[in-house]
C-alpha cells in the first residue's frame, strides 16, 4: 500500500475534533508568541539542548551527509512531531520478544531513561544531520556494542543484536513510529515523501546489518507485516510497557514526568490498531488527546 494510499486507510494518522481544534488554536497562539518574543522560546530550548549534550554539526561539502539536506529525511526528523514518534517506536519495537530481551538484559535504560532517548535521539541525528564520516562512526560505534549483545530470551530461545531479522525489526519499527506520527502531528505532512524517506534510510540498515531493508513506504508496511506473527505481549512487555509509561526519573527530572506522559498519550493515539490489540490496553490521559494538541503547539513554539 503506498503512502497515500495508506493515509486514507488509518483513522488514527489524522486529528479529529476537540483534538484537531486544540492543536489548531495552540498552534495560531504559539506562532504568534514566537514572533511577539523573536524566537526567544527557541533559543532557550537550543541552550538547554546544548546543555544536556545534543549533537551540533556543522557542514562540511567534502563530507556529505548520508540524507540530503532538507530532503525527507532531514524534514521529518526536524520536525517536532519526531520527539512523539521516538517514543511510539519504543512501543512498538519492544513487541518483539527477541529484541526486548537484549535490551532488558544488556541495557541500563532503567539507571539512566533520559540517557539512553538521549543517546538513541543522537544516533538517529547524526544519520541524518552530520558529516558521513560522523555518521559511519555513529554506525560502528553501534555495531562494536551490538557484537556483545547476545543471550537467551525468557522463552528459552536465543538471540543476537547482529541478526539481521532483529535489525529488519527495529529499523522499519523506528521509521513506523516517525512516520505515523509526523502524519498526525507534523507541520505540513505529506505523505509523498515517505518513500523518499524510508528509502533514504535504508543505508543505515545496511550499515547495521540489514540485508534487505524496505526502499518504500508499501515495502516497509510488508516488512512490518511479515513481522507481525512473531510479536507478542509477555511479562517483559508488560514491564516495558509500563516503564515507557511512568519512566524512572531521579530528582528535578521527576518534574518532567506529566509532560512525559502527555507526548506518550500522543504517541499512542497515532498506533496502529494491531499494536493496541496486542497490548491490550489504550494508556492515555483522561483528556484523551490533548498531548497531540499540546505537542502540535509546543511545535510551534519552540522550533523556528
Amino acid at each position: 500500500m503506498d503512502a497515500r494510499s495508506y493515509l486514507g486507510s488509518d483513522p488514527a494518522l489524522r486529528m479529529h475534533g476537540p483534538e484537531r481544534v486544540g492543536a489548531i488554536a495552540l498552534r495560531l497562539i504559539a506562532d504568534a508568541g514566537r514572533r511577539v518574543t523573536n524566537d526567544l522560546p527557541a533559543k532557550v530550548l537550543d541552550r538547554v539542548a546544548m546543555g544536556l549534550g545534543a549533537p551540533q554539526f556543522e557542514s562540511d561539502p567534502d563530507d556529505p551527509p548520508w540524507c540530503v539536506a532538507g530532503g525527507p529525511s532531514a524534514t521529518i526528523h526536524a520536525d517536532p512531531s519526531s520527539l512523539v514518534g521516538g517514543l511510539l517506536s519504543l512501543w512498538i519495537q519492544a513487541l518483539h520478544p527477541l529484541v526486548l530481551a537484549g535490551v532488558m538484559e544488556h541495557s541500563k535504560f532503567e539507571e539512566d531513561p533520559l540517557g539512553r532517548l538521549r543517546r538513541t535521539g543522537g544516533f538517529v541525528a547524526t544519520t541524518t544531520f552530520a558529516p558521513g564520516s560522523e555518521a559511519q562512526a555513529a554506525v560502528d560505534l553501534v555495531n562494536h556494542v551490538h557484537s556483545r549483545i547476545r543471550g537467551v530470551a525468557p522463552d528459552g530461545r536465543p538471540y543476537s543484536a547482529q541478526d539481521p531479522d532483529k535489525i529488519d525489526w527495529v529499523h522499519c519499527a523506528l521509521l513506523l513510529g516517525m512516520g505515523r506520527c509526523w502524519l498526525r502531528y507534523g507541520r505540513r505532512p505529506d505523505p509523498d515523501l515517505l518513500d523518499g524517506y524510508v528509502a533514504e534510510q535504508a543505508r543505515v540498515a545496511i550499515e547495521l546489518g540489514d540485508l534487505e531493508p524496505p526502499h518504500s513506504w508499501a515495502e516497509l508496511i510488508d516488512h512490518v507485516e511479515a513481522h507481525r506473527p512473531t510479536l507478542v505481549v509477555n511479562a517483559q512487555t508488560r514491564f516495558m510497557d509500563r516503564w515507557l509509561w511512568t519512566p524512572t526519573l531521579k530528582g528535578p527530572a521527576r518534574l518532567l514526568l506529566p509532560t512525559h506522559q502527555a507526548l506518550h498519550s500522543a504517541a499512542l493515539a497515532a498506533a496502529p490498531d494491531w499494536a493496541h490489540e496486542l497490548y491490550g490496553n489504550r494508556r492515555f490521559l483522561p483528556a484523551r488527546y490533548a498531548g497531540g494538541a499540546l505537542a502540535v503547539g509546543a511545535g510551534a513554539l519552540f522550533v523556528r
